[in-house]
């Protein structure tokens, strides 16, 4: 009888926990993460068997959340209320309460009930209260200090692009080279940001204050690069402009001048840009008088220059003019730390030019992470609004990727079960397909039905992990 009571009781809380619309995450007095409601799952996209029987110690350490709440209200021995940045990039508000053995705070500490609650949401919610309760001075003094802070916040994730140490060495690379007035090379894939990188060094370079103009070599027809770069003057040849043209040399004027896709320059403009480079001056087409050229070079190119000088496609001595100060900038397969932080920064942007609240799920980074990204950054840029623009929910999801990432994530797991025996090869996969299944139909009860199994059967074999 007292059995079947207990069992009752028990039932009935956890029915009771999983009604709330907040997320409610329970731990033991040590940490230990016990019972974790749907609505906590929901709002952070993090689900349930990834934190149940794991310590908050151990979640804040592999990055689920910034920190714990759970924790400091054990130190604290009394409520705690933190933000919470989780993984997926989504700020929620924790707010923790131990309870005491006996409900006396000289006991031991037995649980620990964290309430959470989602940021957005909030902020909405504190929006309306500021429309209604406009005459309260005090309620208006403190959303304008929550609305600096979350600003704080946003300029803070805003700057942590770069979390890969390979890329962090190639910044300070750029950094350390903005400083000195000399040409640079920079190399690298097609999309790997190497606009970015000639931006950064021009915004850090004594020639901060002047004007950055960018030219894509390739973008121009071979025919007028000449006329473009240098400028020419009125009637210099047929179809040129009545009043002539300055060219991008005489616009960058004691500024910088980025050359993208340096190795499409034909043949002949390498010549005038090897006389720019040496003897500070040009010639625009038409006029005899030298012109000053005061303007630092940044060349950029996604193709073997040294390749191409041997196969006599390009200038060996302009090749070493240009690549005095060489960056050779890692592709998005090579810097895999970066790809989280970059597709964050991406999201936020299109939420702010879409006006909408989309956030990544946990697995989704995590298969984004698996991806090689052939078209670096670029690739991921684009791959992030269309994520934004066609996702039905807030909640981004790993099957709204396309089947290509979604497979790359499957053959590289089928890698990990080379050397396994036969049994721990089948409880892998069974743990992988039950969670990505939870994951996708987004409750246990919905995964059960999907597997066409009891839930307990899905509680049972995720518990033997």
């Amino acid at each position: 009888m007292i059995s079947e009571n207990y069992e009752l009781v028990l039932k009935t809380v956890k029915s009771i926990i999983n009604a709330s619309y907040d997320g409610i995450y329970i731990t033991d007095g040590c940490g230990n993460t016990i019972m974790v409601n749907q609505s906590y799952e929901r709002i952070t996209g993090i689900s349930i068997f990834e934190l149940l029987d794991k310590n908050m110690k151990d979640l804040v350490r592999e990055g689920y959340f910034s920190q714990s709440a759970s924790l400091h209200a054990i130190k604290k021995r009394g409520p705690v209320s933190v933000r919470q940045k989780l993984i997926s990039g989504k700020e929620i508000l924790a707010t923790a309460m131990p309870v005491f053995m006996n409900d006396d705070i000289n006991e031991e500490i037995i649980f620990v009930v964290t309430n959470v609650r989602d940021v957005p949401e909030l902020m909405k919610i504190k929006a309306e209260l500021k429309d209604e309760l406009s005459d309260t001075k005090a309620l208006n003094e403190k959303l304008r200090q929550e609305l600096k802070l979350f600003k704080e916040i946003e300029k803070a994730v805003e700057n942590l692009i770069i979390k890969d140490s390979k890329m962090n060495a190639v910044v300070e690379m750029a950094l350390r080279i903005a400083k000195f007035d000399s040409n640079v090379l920079l190399t690298g894939d097609t999309g790997v940001g190497k606009s970015e990188i000639a931006k950064l060094i021009h915004q850090n370079s004594l020639r901060k204050n002047e004007k950055l103009i960018e030219v894509n070599c390739g973008a121009i027809p071979a025919n007028l690069v000449e006329s473009e770069l240098f400028g020419y003057e009125k009637g210099a040849f047929t179809g040129a402009v009545s009043m002539g043209r300055q060219g991008f040399f005489g616009l960058a004027d004691k500024g910088t001048l980025f050359l993208d896709e340096i190795s499409e320059a034909p043949f002949n403009v390498q010549v005038k840009l090897l006389q720019v480079i040496q003897d500070e001056i040009f010639y625009k087409i038409g006029n005899p008088n030298p012109q000053k050229a005061d303007v630092r070079i940044i060349a950029a190119t996604n193709k073997d220059l040294m390749k191409l000088v041997q196969e006599g496609k390009f200038r060996e001595d302009l090749y070493y003019r240009l690549c005095v100060t060489p960056i050779h900038i890692l592709s998005l397969r090579e810097r895999k730390d970066d790809i989280v932080p970059l597709a964050l920064k991406f999201l936020k942007n299109f939420n702010e030019k879409f006006e909408t609240s989309k956030y990544f799920t946990s697995q989704c980074l995590n298969t984004m992470v698996e991806y090689d990204w052939p078209g670096n950054v670029r690739e991921l840029t684009n791959l992030v609004e269309r994520l934004v623009i066609l996702a039905k929910s807030d909640r981004i999801e790993k099957r709204n990727l396309p089947a290509y990432i979604q497979n790359t994530g499957r053959v590289l797991r089928d890698r990990k079960y080379e050397g396994l025996t036969l049994k721990d090869a089948v409880h892998l996969f069974e743990t992988e397909l039950i969670r990505d299944t939870i994951e996708n139909e987004g409750s246990i009860r919905k995964a059960a039905k999907k597997l066409d199994v009891d839930p307990s059967t899905i509680t049972r074999k995720m518990s033997k992990n």
